[in-house]
């Protein structure tokens, strides 16, 4: 419905733009500077009307009034209504197809955006669901071990060891299902980018410092209570931020802190300008996941550049459970195969908007010859009927050999002969053959419907 509003709106400046060239050449005699109104109007058109449609009826209808004004303004409406297509076809249509040519791929590159920042949440959720495996199996495990230990007990009844048995092998059974739901959730990527078990911030912090990074840690306030997922979150943000300052900042001190606030904590990784240039610009997908891991944990995530050119990111985090919104299910198909779709969509629309030019040019050399048998039938003049022409004869004796229309206005030529004083001239085609029409004309003056000059003249 938008798009329909917003082409009701465009569709009148296409029109205008279009309907220029009819006066550009049908109403004006070299109204050249009517050409950059022209494509101003058509070019920001094509960037914002969504329909094809309508454009193509636009072109038409002016392209269809320019042929019955041609028609009805002069004897030779060949050369004006092609001067109306070639100005419009010029003016319009090939800005307007700049226009929309910008616009899809800036469609297109918009839906890969999207396509794209849809697979990184998909695999942060991946790592997710590994991170779960890794704790949940371990309470699991451990649940087994000690159902096993009961079950092996001397002094238990036989109904309680029965029991013990059962609950070993429940926690088995849900281990075992945990891991086949895992597999199908999570990726081969996501398996790849696992902090060691049960490593806390600290752990994570010393392992950087060791590993070259000049790195500290800030605490402000008691470690806080955080749940598994919570915490998971935290070490996530502090991992990838980390990352990122080593690979493009890299010579720069970094500060992990860790905060209080009223709202949970803030955990904070701002690094200084680098000291040297870095790996260049990143996808933006680690950002992407980071967001959606700390939106799924209940939290807020900010990420940007700092006043010193340094660059901080800063997530907040729940203290305790889950506070934040659940997480949605995705509706998008697999990105990989949407990104195949959104290409194959934008070639389509780009090729059915290459089709309004292509098929205007068959269509005009279609409707050529056409026009052109037409114009040679109205006021061609064949070269053995002007060689019977004579000064002197009556206009009545002359006028069965001439053609049924003259041209209308005196066309420009290289050389004008001087008019015979109170004289009317008309002007015919050269020819009256499809194939051997020429752009000379021929000249008839007459002086009281007596013919008294004729010449044939070349156009200028």
């Amino acid at each position: 419905m938008r798009n329909r509003r917003a082409d009701l709106i465009w569709a009148p400046l296409l029109v205008l733009s279009a309907g220029l060239s009819l006066s550009q050449v049908l109403l004006f005699d070299g109204g050249g500077w009517l050409s950059l109104p022209m494509v101003v109007l058509a070019y920001p058109v094509g960037r914002r009307m969504a329909s094809l449609p309508l454009a193509l009826w636009v072109f038409t209808a002016v392209a269809s009034a320019g042929l019955v004004l041609a028609f009805w303004r002069t004897s030779d409406p060949l050369a004006d209504w092609l001067s109306v297509v070639s100005v419009e076809f010029a003016l319009s249509v090939l800005p307007w197809w700049a226009g929309r040519y910008r616009r899809l791929r800036a469609e297109q590159r918009e839906r890969e955006r999207g396509i794209v920042a849809e697979q990184a949440r998909l695999r942060e959720r991946a790592r997710i669901a590994r991170d779960m495996h890794d704790s949940l199996g371990h309470e699991l495990a451990l649940i087994a071990l000690h159902g096993g230990a009961l079950e092996l007990a001397a002094d238990l009844a036989d109904e309680q060891r029965r029991t013990a048995g059962e609950l070993r092998a429940c926690a088995v059974r849900a281990t075992h299902r945990l891991h086949e739901i895992v597999q199908v959730l999570g990726s081969a990527d996501a398996a790849a980018d696992r902090q060691p078990a049960d490593e806390s911030i600290d752990d994570l912090v010393r392992r950087a410092t060791a590993a070259g990074l000049r790195v500290r840690l800030r605490h402000d306030g008691p470690v806080p209570g955080w749940s598994p997922m919570v915490s998971q979150a935290a070490h996530r943000v502090v991992q990838e931020s980390l990352t990122n300052a080593a690979r493009h900042a890299p010579g720069a001190s970094v500060t992990v802190t860790l905060a209080r606030q009223d709202d949970g904590t803030r955990v904070e990784v701002a690094n200084d300008p680098a000291e040297r240039p870095g790996g260049g610009a990143g996808s933006g997908q680690g950002l992407i996941g980071l967001d959606e891991r700390v939106r799924l944990a209940g939290g807020r995530l900010v990420a940007g550049a700092r006043p010193d050119g340094g660059w901080a990111v800063t997530a907040v985090l729940p203290d305790g459970g889950l506070a934040g919104t659940p997480p949605r299910r995705s509706e998008a198909g697999p990105p990989a195969f949407e990104l195949g779709v959104s290409r194959r969509q934008t070639r389509r629309r780009l090729l059915q908007t290459a089709a309004l030019p292509l098929g205007g040019g068959l269509a005009l050399l279609a409707v050529l010859p056409v026009m052109q048998a037409l114009t040679v039938a109205r006021t061609g003049l064949a070269d053995e009927r002007y060689e019977t022409l004579r000064p002197g004869q009556p206009r009545s004796d002359v006028e069965w050999l001439l053609p049924p229309h003259d041209i209308g206005r005196a066309p420009e030529v290289i050389d004008m002969p001087p008019l015979p004083a109170g004289a009317s001239c008309v002007y015919y085609q050269v020819g009256d053959d499809l194939l051997d029409v020429g752009s000379d004309v021929y000249q008839l003056c007459f002086v009281d419907d007596v013919l008294v000059s004729k010449d044939r003249l070349e156009r200028a």
